[in-house]
């Protein structure tokens, strides 16, 4: 497939930072909690890494250019000239994404990098291994990524539009749109002691507008 011209041209990587390497660096400061099964949060740190690196294998010989960034670092300035995020992680790196993507103009494509297996699916433990993501969200996995993402990279996919929701929050004297969301909102004071009250409520007539966003307005009292 390398021989012909890419689909997508520029893409941007986003990175999941596991809780092995979070909980190294507090281990590090001294800071991490001594009941952490290491060998565990190993193990799926190294799937993860083997999944971006079979990832960035795949668009280099594709000769796609790309450039990568870790979920946490992630900012607006990272999508200038880019026409396709790939989310490399589970759902949460999918939404982290997503929040950046208000304007529906870049596609998005999840990747689960440490998905369950078929034994994981049918067979029951009696502690399940709660740091592999279900990947709801994530259209490949690092299971079928070798012959389904070239497939992607010269138009063999097929677009989707997801609806998202738009929130609109109005106090007395002013107003915040929020970032369009996949599944849910949260909205909170940013003193936990304090007390708040809300009245939401639809001010108007819910609908998908063309770019498939779900309008939703609320008032904050």
């Amino acid at each position: 497939m390398a021989s012909g011209g890419a689909f997508f041209r520029r893409l941007l990587v986003v990175i999941k930072q596991t809780a092995f390497e979070e909980y190294s660096q507090l281990k590090l400061r001294g800071q991490a909690p001594k009941a952490l099964r290491w060998k565990r949060l190993e193990s799926r740190y190294l799937s993860h890494k083997e999944c971006v690196e079979n990832l960035l294998t795949i668009l280099k010989a594709n000769n796609v250019a790309f450039s990568c960034v870790n979920r946490v670092e992630l900012d607006r300035q990272h999508l200038a000239d880019v026409d396709l995020v790939v989310a490399v992680g589970g759902d949460g790196t999918v939404l982290s994404a997503a929040h950046f993507l208000d304007h529906g103009t870049i596609p998005l494509l999840g990747i689960n990098s440490d998905p369950m297996s078929d034994e994981d699916k049918i067979v029951k433990k009696k502690k399940s291994d709660e740091r592999r993501s279900h990947g709801a969200l994530c259209a490949v996995t690092a299971a079928n990524m070798n012959t389904v993402v070239p497939k992607i990279l010269f138009g063999g996919g097929k677009l989707a539009t997801r609806a998202r929701i738009q929130c609109i929050v109005k106090s007395t004297f002013s107003e915040t749109r929020l970032v369009p969301a996949l599944n849910d909102l949260l909205i909170a004071n940013p003193s936990p002691a304090a007390v708040s009250r809300f009245r939401m409520g639809w001010l108007r007539e819910v609908d998908l507008d063309p770019k498939g966003d779900c309008v939703m307005e609320g008032v904050l009292d």
